[in-house]
């Protein structure tokens, strides 16, 4: 297994990954696929290195994929970043999702963010899980702030000081 820096020939891969999140789990609150464009434009703003985006490649293969976003947009939160990771639905449970977040907060750290946070669906305790393993702590919840597949949702924000 390989875990690398993204690269643009790899967007396919991220947006399949992705919008199989999109049409079946509540892990994004997407609830339409993604196109070439819009995840262009998206893979165009993980180009800073406080804000990587990263890849498993197992045999050429895209199996999972991470990345840190800024926070918020407001310039006093440039030191905060918030992690995504995705791992292909036939590939849950081999540690993908481990290899790949314990890269980014390597990232987060090399690159002098401050602090990194997860925003996560109550019901998703694999994430949930992975996370509390590198040391997030949950440091609040949101009660039901998605609509999806006919359920109200929670968010659980997760946070680890770097």
């Amino acid at each position: 297994m390989i875990i690398r820096k993204a690269n643009l020939r790899d967007l396919e891969a991220i947006t399949k990954i992705y919008n199989y999140a999109v049409l079946n789990l509540t892990a994004t609150f997407d609830e339409e696929p993604k196109d070439w464009e819009e995840r262009k434009e998206w893979f165009s703003s993980h180009q800073d290195p406080r804000y990587p985006l990263i890849v498993a490649e197992e045999k050429g293969d895209i199996v999972g994929w991470g990345s840190i976003s800024p926070f918020r947009p407001r310039k006093a939160y440039r030191f905060s970043g918030e992690t995504s990771v995705y791992v292909r639905n036939d590939m849950y449970g081999k540690g993908i999702g481990t290899l790949l977040l314990q890269e980014l907060v390597r990232l987060a750290r090399e690159s002098g963010l401050h602090t990194l946070l997860a925003i996560i669906v109550d019901d998703n305790e694999a994430s949930i899980k992975l996370h509390s393993k590198f040391g997030f702590e949950t440091v609040g919840r949101f009660k039901e702030v998605g609509y999806k597949f006919g359920k109200w949702l929670n968010v659980v924000i997760m946070q680890k000081m770097l």
